[in-house]
C-alpha cells in the first residue's frame, strides 16, 4: 500500500522529519509532497491526506474543495482560540491540532491515513 501526503506549506519545510516519521508508522511506500497553497491547488495530485500547517479558514475551505476525498489535517498555533478550531472543522478539516510540531502532525496524518475514506463517484 502507498500513502500520498501533501503538506500545504507557508513558512517551513517539514522534511525530512515528516517523511521519516511516516515511513516508521505506515506500512508500504510513503510519498510526501510539499507545496505552497497556489501550487498545491493547481497540481494534479490525488493525496490520501493533506496537512495544512498554519491553517486559516480560507485555506482549509480551498483544500477541502480541491481534495474532497482526502483526509484534511489542519494545524493551528498552540494558543489558537476554540472558535478557530471549530471554524476549521466547519470548513472541512477532519482533524485539527493546536500545535504546529512536525511529529504531532505526523501522528495526525497517520490517524487519517489509516481511516477508511469514501471514494467519490466520477
Amino acid at each position: 500500500m502507498s500513502t500520498h501526503v501533501l503538506h500545504v506549506v507557508r513558512a517551513f519545510s517539514a522534511q525530512p522529519t515528516l517523511g521519516d516519521a511516516l515511513v516508521a508508522a505506515l506500512a508500504g511506500d510513503v510519498v510526501v509532497h510539499e507545496a505552497p497553497l497556489a501550487e498545491a491547488l493547481a497540481g494534479h495530485d490525488r493525496p490520501d491526506v493533506v496537512w495544512v500547517s498554519s491553517a486559516d479558514d480560507a485555506t482549509v475551505t480551498a483544500v477541502r474543495a480541491r481534495f474532497p476525498d482526502a483526509g484534511v489535517l489542519a494545524t493551528l498555533g498552540a494558543g489558537a482560540p476554540t472558535a478557530d478550531v471549530v471554524g476549521a472543522i466547519a470548513r472541512g478539516a477532519d482533524l485539527v491540532l493546536r500545535d504546529e510540531g512536525v511529529l504531532l502532525a505526523a501522528a495526525g496524518i497517520v490517524a487519517l491515513a489509516r481511516r477508511p475514506r469514501a471514494v467519490a463517484s466520477a
